[in-house]
């Protein structure tokens, strides 16, 4: 459905509650048959309530006149956009529809008045097509505009669950539930049991309720399998927390341990060089293997060449190589 801009203004007084379904009416035909519903009750919704009815046939629909009133829409201008929109005109009825409870002005007649509903099939399109974005400010309230935006964007999010979550509880209350009653208003504390197929011949009422029930079911089920999941990702978290609690404090230890380990000694690889160098120095000059290492201790002030750090190779090779060198020219002029 095409959305429609939102003329944030005041409602224009008593007129508008005679909201006359029959003059958007093509062709002169004659108005539909007002409907007598069977229920008729105010559904709780933020701070207000949405008064909808059940009609003989099982259906639920919505009052349109105070649903435009809480998002301060022209009902006559709403009735003919559905009524010019062919996929949800069939959802629009006339139903004589009892004055809410809350002490409305009397109007012509008094008792019920007929006026236009929209059944939950049509109200979902037609309240996805208002577009809160294209609300108009007004200059003297600003804040009403916001508030209508929040309100548009309310109806068009958790109306509908709201509605059918309502009149599925009611009608499972009055037979047997295939969903039992919550232990409190909060649709989350629902544990449904799936509830069982119609026969073959059921009414459409009876096909409706199962239908309504069984969406209810599965978004149990979607629900459930979410929490389940979230239950698993803080599981997840929580041991991932714990590693790196433990890690860091494993981390903390590494500058105690450094410093008791001291400076790096040679490698074992660079020991092996050394002893190589030894080796060939003590070939080289004839001197005990032991008195080279004790000049090489000598050397770098380290009680034994084991200590020499590895920082200090590169000097130790530089000290073996000048004797090696100096020992070979002495065995040259020999």
């Amino acid at each position: 459905m095409k959305k429609e801009s939102v003329r944030c203004r005041p409602l224009l007084g008593e007129d508008v509650e005679e909201i006359r379904m029959e003059e958007g009416t093509k062709g002169g035909q004659p108005p539909q048959q007002a409907l007598e519903p069977v229920l008729q009750e105010e559904v709780p919704f933020r701070d207000h309530t949405i008064t909808a009815v059940k009609l003989a046939d099982g259906r639920y629909a919505v009052v349109l006149r105070w649903v435009c009133e809480a998002l301060n829409l022209d009902p006559s201008g709403q009735v003919q956009r559905i009524q010019r929109t062919a996929t949800i005109a069939g959802e629009l009825l006339r139903v004589r529809v009892q004055p809410r409870a809350r002490a409305e002005k009397p109007r012509r007649g008094g008792g019920a008045q007929i006026m236009p509903v929209l059944t939950l099939r049509g109200f979902s399109p037609w309240i996805l097509g208002i577009n809160p974005g294209e609300v108009e400010e007004d200059p003297g309230n600003p804040a009403q505009a916001e508030h209508i935006r929040e309100m548009i964007r309310a109806y068009q999010q958790e109306a509908i669950d709201v509605l059918y979550s309502h009149f599925m509880q009611r009608a499972e209350s009055h037979s047997h539930p295939a969903l039992p009653l919550p232990s409190s208003s909060s649709v989350a504390s629902i544990i449904p049991v799936q509830p069982s197929a119609p026969p073959p011949n059921a009414t459409h009422a009876e096909l409706a309720t199962y239908h309504a029930a069984m969406a209810l079911w599965h978004r149990w089920q979607a629900d459930h399998h979410a929490e389940e999941w979230r239950g698993e990702i803080d599981t997840w978290r929580g041991s991932v927390e714990a590693r790196l609690e433990s890690e860091k404090e494993l981390l903390s230890l590494i500058p105690e341990v450094l410093e008791r380990l001291g400076p790096e000694k040679l490698s074992t690889e660079h020991q092996t060089t050394i002893r190589g160098m030894v080796k060939r120095l003590s070939d080289l000059t004839g001197t005990p293997y032991q008195t080279i290492y004790w000049e090489l201790a000598q050397a770098f002030q380290a009680p034994r060449y084991e200590e020499l750090l590895e920082s200090q190779y590169p000097a130790v090779f530089e000290w073996f190589r000048k004797r090696i060198e100096a020992a070979k020219q002495r065995k040259g002029r020999a």
